[in-house]
């Protein structure tokens, strides 16, 4: 019955005919707004909030929502009001304290909404006569050898050095740019080390003796009497490229090992082990996402036996021996024409690789390489059109690879006929951007969704939708969700907004995401679908959006491997005439058949080709 009431009120609430909308579209100053409600009397500023805390930005957007029947002027500058009632500009900000005032006029009457804000300055050197020690900003713990970077700020044009206290030898310090100094410090083999701190000391006319800070972090040597194993713990554990810079800046991703996969760690940076990979590769885990093995247990090495080939209904199973769990990745060619698992601190022993049935399968054939001592790389030649998304685990000591392949179409059935589709409308109810007359994207995404849901459902798919109301359903719930109801294809459905500093009078529009190779095939098509509905050569009195570009986008909902996934941005939320786009059905209906077009195509040819 809720479910009733959410699809009566967005199709019958929000409403507008195709005429009125193109109208509000050709004439952005007309007469005819786009509302779902009463606007006489609303006047507010949406954006920022009272006692917001403004980065280090020279201008950025401010938005509301007002009658249409007034004038508008923010901070004294004249501001249009869109005919659905939001508005939007830019304001040219001052670092610190910060009011924005708007006036609202309408007869001989004035209304006044006002804001204030805190704008942070740009970042600079420490004032003079200061000194701030930034690196090492975290505990560090690497091996001998290792290379530790000690970093300060402080007054230009000075001698500054560090001090090895262990030793208590003077190290000089460079001054790459005016008031930064940089140093070096190489882990010795000897002499003590354990939770040491660098002294940095700096020249400075008013501090005859010289100016002297700590670093943050602290140092220890790496000596370990038995290698250190960590065990994956976490469902979400990622190995990154390398060390991240803060809890807020990361590196890129390497692997998403599965539980149970163990590494060796060769050194710590505040809360991210190193681990060894190959003897050419390293990468980085979080803490929080392993445990470490008691002393002397063994470092994960593994022989890798024979390899078998098998069909699960109408999925294919490839299933390789090995005597442990350790770290693989897997990537797959462009054209889905082979796929590769290297194994790391694994060799081969691999004398039979067994196809059974000999047909059915999408594996046309195995082979394995010895890339170096301690990698083994498994390459599955396949057939492209019958496979598009893949699962990867261990299984009672097995390596375990399923390669999803889509339904058969049936003659004369439609092309997602027999099909599953998660459908995401993405936020729950206290997450998601605002528009500038209060339009929650959560509500603009479920809007886009349930008439997706149904377009699938008339072209013959099954569609599981992830969230119905205002359910709070975590980020990383959603993609589980879908592969535990045997999803074929994710999409998540989204509006866009933009951090402060950006300009929405410049990026607004739609655009498609994409993290995987199957989910690019998909949202490639998915965003020229969105072109034909959408896009600039449209004929007058047709909605015509700016295309914000086809994206890799390391989004968690659509990392998943199991299935093609994608993410769509239909519109930017906070403009005020794409707002108003959002509150249509004939948008919403607009955005779903541009997704259903191009899932048909997809799917069309993925059983098209050879």
């Amino acid at each position: 019955m809720r479910r009733f009431w959410v699809v009566f009120l967005f199709l019958f609430g929000v409403n507008l005919g195709w005429s009125e909308l193109t109208d509000f579209m050709d004439q952005e100053s007309g007469t005819t707004p786009v509302r779902s409600e009463p606007l006489e009397g609303s006047f507010t500023i949406a954006h920022p909030p009272e006692g917001a805390k403004i980065p280090a930005v020279k201008s950025s957007f401010v938005f509301g929502q007002a009658d249409p029947a007034g004038t508008l002027f923010v901070n004294g500058q004249s501001v249009p009001i869109h005919p659905g009632g939001g508005w939007l500009t830019l304001v040219n900000y001052s670092s610190g304290p910060f009011t924005i005032q708007a006036d609202w006029c309408v007869h001989q009457t004035t209304r006044t909404v006002v804001r204030h804000v805190t704008v942070a300055g740009p970042a600079s050197p420490q004032p003079l006569g200061t000194l701030v020690v930034t690196r090492p900003k975290g505990d560090v713990v690497l091996p001998v050898g290792e290379t530790v970077v000690i970093e300060a700020w402080g007054d230009a044009g000075q001698k500054a050095w560090f001090y090895d206290q262990g030793r208590g030898k003077k190290n000089p310090m460079v001054e790459p740019s005016p008031g930064l100094y940089r140093g070096f410090f190489v882990v010795p083999a000897d002499g003590p080390l354990t939770n040491q701190s660098f002294s940095v000391t700096v020249k400075n006319p008013s501090h005859p003796k010289g100016l002297s800070a700590l670093s943050p972090g602290r140092l220890t040597r790496w000596r370990r009497g038995a290698p250190c194993v960590l065990d994956v713990t976490s469902e979400s554990a990622i190995v990154r490229a390398g060390p991240s810079r803060s809890p807020d800046q990361t590196a890129g991703y390497v692997l998403f090992p599965p539980q149970g996969t163990r590494f060796v760690a060769t050194g710590r940076r505040d809360f991210e082990y190193r681990v060894k990979l190959s003897s050419t590769k390293d990468g980085w885990i979080s803490v929080k996402d392993v445990r470490e093995m008691p002393e002397g247990t063994l470092p994960p090495e593994a022989v890798v036996g024979t390899v078998r080939v098998s069909l699960s209904g109408r999925h294919t199973v490839v299933r390789a021996a090995l005597s442990s769990p350790v770290p693989f990745e897997i990537r797959s060619s462009d054209s889905g024409r082979f796929m590769d698992v290297s194994f790391y601190g694994a060799y081969s022993d691999t004398d039979w690789m067994n196809y059974s049935p000999s047909s059915g399968t999408v594996v046309r054939r195995l082979e394995w390489f010895q890339d170096d001592t301690d990698t083994y790389r498994l390459r599955l030649h396949l057939v492209p059109s019958r496979w598009w998304g893949y699962d990867a685990r261990y299984q009672n000591g097995t390596f375990v690879l399923e390669l999803k392949s889509p339904p058969a179409r049936l003659k004369g059935a439609s092309p997602l006929s027999g099909l599953t589709v998660a459908v995401d409308p993405g936020h729950s109810a206290t997450t998601g951007a605002v528009g500038p007359t209060g339009l929650m994207e959560k509500d603009a995404n479920l809007w886009i969704a349930l008439a997706l849901e149904k377009k699938l459902i008339k072209e013959g798919a099954r569609v599981v939708m992830l969230r119905l109301e205002n359910e709070d359903v975590p980020l990383l719930e959603r993609p589980k969700r879908a592969v535990l109801a045997g999803a074929d294809v994710f999409i998540s459905v989204h509006n866009n907004s933009l951090p402060e500093g950006g300009n929405p009078l410049e990026t607004n529009g739609y655009g498609v995401y994409y993290f995987t190779p199957a989910g690019f095939d998909l949202a490639e098509k998915i965003h020229r679908a969105y072109g034909e509905m959408f896009g600039s050569e449209k004929k007058k009195n047709s909605t015509v959006l700016r295309d914000d570009g086809l994206h890799y986008g390391n989004l968690a909902v659509i990392r998943l491997t199991q299935m093609p996934a994608v993410l769509t941005e239909s519109a930017y939320i906070i403009l005020p005439r794409e707002e108003a786009l959002l509150k249509t059905e004939m948008f919403a209906d607009g955005c779903a058949e541009a997704m259903t077009r191009g899932l048909i195509r997809f799917v069309e040819e993925q059983q098209v080709k050879d």
